[in-house]
C-alpha cells in the first residue's frame, strides 16, 4: 500500500515539477535534472544549484525513497563524473540499469565511465569535454555511442553540466544521459526515406515541383532543370509566374480550386531560360511534404501531342470538332484492354481506311493484335510490357497491320500506358498513323542515292545501262527486266541489256518496230501496268509461252523532252506491282534520262572542242594567249612556226623577250597600256630564233581561258626584211 501510495505521489510530483520548470524557466521536461548539482551529499538533502532551493524540497519530495524512486523511473540516467582522467563515477542513476550495468559496479570504480563509451567514439568524446571545458563552456551536449553491458550498441544524447570549484576548477561533470537510439534510427529512416523520394522524383520522366501555398518552390526534379535549362539553386528562387506562361499569375486562383476539388488538370507552357516555351499538360494535387501541406505539380511535355493535333487541325477548339476531324483524318484513336491480344473498347470510325468498319473491334470479333502483321506481333508485345517496366507512361513504335483485304501497311503508334493505384496497367490508349507513305519516300531517297553513287564511276552508257537495271530488280516483287533505246537513224527500239530472261525471249524481243501500237503509247510518256499476256496483245510481241511472266511494266525515258528509252521490267511470282515499287521503278526511269542526255552533252561538247581544236591549227594567222603578267599559256601552230619554237619552249615565257632588244622598252608600255584598257593594238615586230624580225599588227582582247583571267592575241605576220 505504501509503494502504491509513492508511485501515485512521484507521478503526481513528476507532472508538477515539469509544469513549473516549464512556466518559471522555460526548460523542457527532458532538462528537469539540468538545472539541479546532485551529488552524494545533496542525496541526503543538501542541494546546490541555480535550480530549485532546498527549501522547496520538501514540496516534492517528502523522503529520500520518493527521490530515489524518481529517478529510477524517468528516461535519462544521471552521471556524476569526476573531472580525473577515464571520468571516475562519483553517483549513477538506479535505472542505470537500463544499460546493463549496476550502480555499485560504478560506485567500487569497478567501471569508470570511459569504459562504457564506443571505442570508436572515445576520442571524440574525450575531445568535446577538453574543447567545452577549456572555453568556460558551463553546459553542452555531445552525441555518441555507448556499450551496454553485453555488448550492444546504444547512441545516446549527453547533456553534461560543468560544476566548477575552488579556483574556479573544474570538480565534476553531470551528466544527463539519454537513449537516443530510436531517434537515430528513425533519423537514418527517414534519410533513406529522403534518398528513395529523391532517387524517386528524378527517375520520372515528368517534370515535378513541389511548392507551398504561397508558390515558392520547395522541391524539384532533374528534369525540369534540363528541360527548361535552369540549375537546381536557380529554379528554387523562381516562382509560378516565371515559368508559367498562362497560369502563373493566376497561382492563388489555382490553389483555391485545389483546395475545393483536390486535384486539378490543365494545359499550359512553361518558359525555359532561352525564353522559348514548350507546351505541358500539368496535374496539380495537395500533398504533405516536410510536415507541411503543400502543393505538387507534374508536367508532360505535349509538344509532339500538340504538333499531331496541329497537323490534323488548326482548328480543334472543342470536343465536337475534334471527333470530326480525328473521325476524317488518316489518325485512329483506339482504347483497349491490356489482357492478350489486346481486345478493343473504343477505336474511331476512320479504321475503315484499313478497310475495317469499327462495329467489329467493338463487338469483340476482332481484337487488334488480330490486324498486326504476325511478324510483328511480338515486337508489340514485347515493346508494351519492356515500357511499362522502365516505368514510362509513353511510348512510340513503328509495325505493320494487314488490312481487310490482304495489303501490308506501316503505322506509327503512340501508347499512352494508365495504371491503376496498384501501378498495374488498367488500359491501353493512344493513336495509329498509316506512315507507308513516309517509308516509301524514304526507299525513293535510298534508290536515288543509290543509283548516283552506281552512275559516279563511268560514263559509259552501256556500264550505265546494267547498272540501272540490277538497281531496279532490288525493287520487289520484280525479278527480270530488260532496256531498250531509241534508234534515231530506224526509229525503232532496240535491245541493249536485259537480266533474268531466257534467250528465247530475248531473242523474239531484241526490238520494237515503229508501227507497233505500244511504241505510240510510249510516246505519250505514260508508264503502263498491266499483266505480260496483256501487253503482249497490244505489242504484237512474240515470245516464247514457256517464259510464264505475270506482272510487268512498260517505263518510257524521255531525254531532253525527247522519247530515248524503255525500261521493261516483269515478275514471274506476283501478279502485280504496287504503288510505292512503281515510284520507285520511275525514279530509276527519271535518272536513266538524266543520263542520256549527260552524255549525249558530253559527246556533243568533245565533238565541239575537236571541231575548234581544227579550226584552231588550221588559221594561218598569229593566235597566242598570256596571262596578266604577258606570259605564253597558249599558242597556235602558225605562230610556233614562223618563231621556230615548239609549244613547250614557247610555254611561259614572256611575250616581251619575242621582240628586238632595241624595242623592248617600247613593248613594256604599249603592254602595260593594253592592260589598262587604253590600246588593244600592238605594232612591235617579233624576231624568231633565227633573229629574223617579222612584222605583225596585233590586236589583244580580254577573256578568260581555264578559270583564270587572260589576253587573247591575234595578228597577221607581215613580209620578213
Amino acid at each position: 500500500m505504501k509503494k502504491t501510495v509513492l508511485l501515485n505521489k512521484h507521478h503526481y510530483y513528476k507532472k508538477r515539477i515539469e509544469d513549473i520548470i516549464i512556466s518559471l524557466y522555460g526548460y523542457q521536461p527532458v532538462l528537469i535534472l539540468q538545472e539541479i548539482s546532485i551529488t552524494e551529499k545533496n542525496l541526503q538533502g543538501k542541494f546546490t544549484g541555480k535550480g530549485l532551493p532546498v527549501k522547496d524540497l520538501p514540496d516534492f519530495f517528502e523522503s529520500q525513497d520518493e527521490l530515489k524512486m524518481f529517478l529510477g523511473s524517468i528516461p535519462q540516467v544521471i552521471f556524476i563524473r569526476k573531472a580525473e582522467a577515464a571520468f571516475p563515477v562519483e553517483f549513477v542513476s538506479a535505472n542505470v540499469s537500463w544499460f546493463g550495468y549496476e550502480p555499485a559496479d560504478f560506485r567500487a570504480g569497478k567501471m569508470l565511465y570511459a569504459d562504457i563509451v564506443h571505442p570508436e567514439d572515445l576520442e571524440a568524446f574525450n575531445f568535446g569535454v577538453i574543447s567545452n571545458s577549456e572555453r568556460g563552456i558551463t553546459d553542452y551536449i555531445l552525441e555518441y555511442r555507448i556499450l551496454t553491458k553485453n555488448g550492444e550498441i546504444r547512441w545516446v544524447e549527453d547533456r553534461t553540466l560543468i560544476q566548477y570549484g575552488k579556483n574556479s576548477r573544474i570538480s565534476r561533470y553531470i551528466g544527463i544521459v539519454s537513449n537516443i537510439n530510436t531517434r537515430k534510427e528513425l533519423a537514418e529512416k527517414l534519410e533513406q526515406e529522403k534518398q528513395k523520394f529523391s532517387s524517386l522524383l528524378n527517375s520520372s520522366r515528368s517534370l515535378v515541383i513541389i511548392m507551398d501555398r504561397q508558390g515558392k518552390f520547395l522541391e524539384t526534379n532533374d528534369r525540369v532543370c534540363t528541360s527548361l535549362g535552369y540549375s537546381r539553386e536557380e529554379l528554387l528562387r523562381l516562382a509560378p509566374a516565371n515559368i508559367n506562361t498562362r497560369y502563373g499569375n493566376q497561382f492563388p486562383r489555382q490553389v483555391k480550386k485545389i483546395l475545393q476539388k483536390g486535384n486539378i488538370a490543365f494545359e499550359t507552357s512553361y518558359l525555359k531560360k532561352d525564353g522559348t516555351s514548350i507546351p505541358v499538360e500539368v496535374e496539380a494535387h495537395l500533398m504533405d511534404y516536410e510536415g507541411r501541406s503543400t502543393i505538387l505539380t507534374v508536367a508532360n511535355d505535349i509538344s509532339e501531342q500538340k504538333q499531331i493535333k496541329k497537323d490534323l487541325s488548326n482548328s480543334l477548339k472543342v470536343n465536337k470538332v475534334l471527333e470530326l476531324i480525328v473521325s476524317s483524318s488518316p489518325i485512329v484513336v483506339f482504347l483497349s484492354s491490356p489482357r492478350e491480344k489486346r481486345p478493343v473498347e473504343f477505336i474511331t470510325e476512320n479504321i475503315i481506311l484499313f478497310g475495317y468498319p469499327a462495329g467489329t473491334f467493338t463487338s469483340g470479333e476482332l481484337a487488334y493484335e488480330d490486324i498486326i502483321h504476325p511478324l510483328d506481333v511480338e515486337k508489340v508485345r514485347d515493346n508494351l510490357f519492356r515500357n511499362y517496366k522502365e516505368g514510362k507512361t509513353d511510348y512510340f513504335q513503328e509495325y505493320r497491320i494487314l488490312t481487310a483485304s490482304g495489303e501490308v501497311r506501316w503505322v506509327n503508334e503512340q501508347t499512352f500506358i494508365h495504371s491503376d493505384e496498384k501501378g498495374d496497367i488498367e488500359y491501353l490508349y493512344g493513336t495509329v498513323i498509316d506512315i507507308t507513305e513516309k517509308k516509301q519516300s524514304s526507299d525513293l531517297l535510298r534508290i536515288r542515292r543509290d543509283t548516283g553513287t552506281a552512275l559516279t564511276s563511268t560514263d559509259e552508257l552501256q556500264d550505265i545501262l546494267r547498272q540501272l537495271l540490277d538497281l531496279a530488280l532490288e525493287v520487289k516483287p520484280l525479278d527480270s527486266g530488260c532496256i531498250y533505246l531509241m534508234d534515231e537513224g530506224s526509229g525503232e527500239l532496240k535491245l541493249k541489256t536485259c537480266r533474268g530472261l531466257s534467250p528465247a525471249f530475248v531473242k523474239t524481243a531484241s526490238s520494237f518496230g515503229r508501227s507497233q501500237g505500244l511504241v505510240n503509247l510510249f510516246r505519250i510518256g505514260k508508264p503502263i501496268y498491266r499483266q505480260y499476256f496483256e501487253l503482249k496483245k497490244m505489242a504484237s510481241l512474240e515470245t516464247p509461252p514457256d517464259e510464264k511472266l505475270r506482272a510487268a511494266a512498260f517505263i518510257p525515258v524521255f531525254s531532253g523532252g525527247i522519247f530515248a528509252a524503255v525500261m521493261q521490267f516483269s515478275s514471274h511470282k506476283a501478279d502485280e506491282i504496287s504503288e510505292s515499287s512503281r515510284k520507285q521503278l520511275e525514279t530509276i526511269a527519271l535518272e536513266l534520262g538524266n543520263e542520256i542526255a549527260r552524255i549525249k552533252e558530253k559527246a556533243e561538247l568533245q565533238q565541239t572542242s575537236s571541231d575548234f581544236q581544227g579550226l584552231f591549227k588550221s588559221i594561218k594567222d598569229f593566235i597566242f594567249i598570256v596571262d596578266q603578267e604577258g606570259c605564253i599559256i597558249h599558242s597556235n601552230p602558225a605562230f610556233r612556226k614562223y618563231l621556230s619554237y615548239t609549244e613547250k619552249e614557247l610555254l611561259g615565257k614572256n611575250i616581251l623577250s619575242f621582240h628586238p632588244q632595241n624595242r623592248v622598252l617600247e613593248a613594256a608600255k604599249n603592254f602595260s597600256e593594253i592592260l589598262e584598257g587604253k590600246t588593244s593594238f600592238y605594232s612591235v615586230p617579233f624576231v624568231s630564233r633565227e633573229g629574223i624580225e617579222i612584222l605583225a599588227e596585233t590586236k589583244f582582247s580580254k577573256g578568260s581561258w581555264r578559270g583564270q583571267e587572260v589576253l587573247i592575241a591575234i595578228s597577221r605576220p607581215g613580209i620578213a626584211e
